[in-house]
C-alpha cells in the first residue's frame, strides 16, 4: 500500500540529457498579488509619537502625539521623584554571607546570612530580590551568586564567589 502511495504522489520529470547536471523546472507564469494592507493597522505622521533627546532628558511631557510642550514649560517642570523603595547602594550595604552548603543535598543547598540578619536556604535558580541577587551554583564550600545592580534603563551584572565562614 506504502509502495503505491509513493507512485501516486510522485511526479515525472523529464532528463536533462546529463547525469550531473540539474533537470529544468517550469516556473509558475501568475503572479500572486499582494495582499491588501488592513487600515487599522496604518500610520498617518499625526499618529507617530516623538520626542528629542533634550526633551527625555528634561523629562518633558507631550500633550497630544507629536506636539512637545515649549522648551521653557519642559525646563520648569519639576524633576519626578526617587521611588521610595530604593535601597542603598551596594558598597553602602552589609553583604550576603555564606554561612554553610550542603552539596550532597538534592539540589544541592546552601545557607546565606541575609544583611537584617536572616538566614536562607536556597539552591541554584533561587532570587534574593530584596538583595538583588541571584543562586548560579552551589559548590562544596563555595556558592557562586550574581549580583545585579540596576544601572538607568538596563543592569549590570557581577559574578560573585563567596566561601563558607565556618568550613
Amino acid at each position: 500500500m506504502l509502495w503505491l502511495s509513493v507512485l501516486v504522489a510522485c511526479e515525472s520529470t523529464p532528463s536533462s540529457g546529463s547525469l550531473f547536471a540539474p533537470a529544468e523546472v517550469a516556473r509558475p507564469t501568475t503572479t500572486a498579488a499582494a495582499p491588501a494592507a488592513d487600515p487599522r493597522f496604518e500610520e498617518s505622521a499625526d499618529d507617530v509619537f516623538k520626542m528629542s533627546s533634550e526633551e527625555m532628558a528634561a523629562g518633558g511631557a507631550v500633550t497630544e502625539p507629536g506636539e512637545a510642550l515649549p522648551a521653557a514649560q519642559v525646563a520648569a517642570a519639576p524633576a519626578p521623584a526617587l521611588p521610595s523603595t530604593e535601597v542603598a547602594p551596594a558598597s553602602l550595604r552589609f553583604p550576603v554571607r555564606l554561612l554553610s552548603t550542603l552539596p550532597q543535598a538534592q539540589p544541592p543547598r546552601a545557607v546565606l546570612g541575609l544583611p537584617d540578619g536572616k538566614e536562607v536556604v536556597v539552591s541554584p535558580g533561587s532570587v534574593l530580590g530584596d538583595e538583588g541577587v541571584v543562586v548560579m551554583a552551589v559548590m562544596s564550600g563555595r556558592v557562586q551568586l550574581a549580583v545585579i545592580h540596576p544601572a538607568g534603563d538596563h543592569a549590570v551584572i557581577e559574578s560573585l564567589e563567596l566561601s563558607a565562614q565556618y568550613p
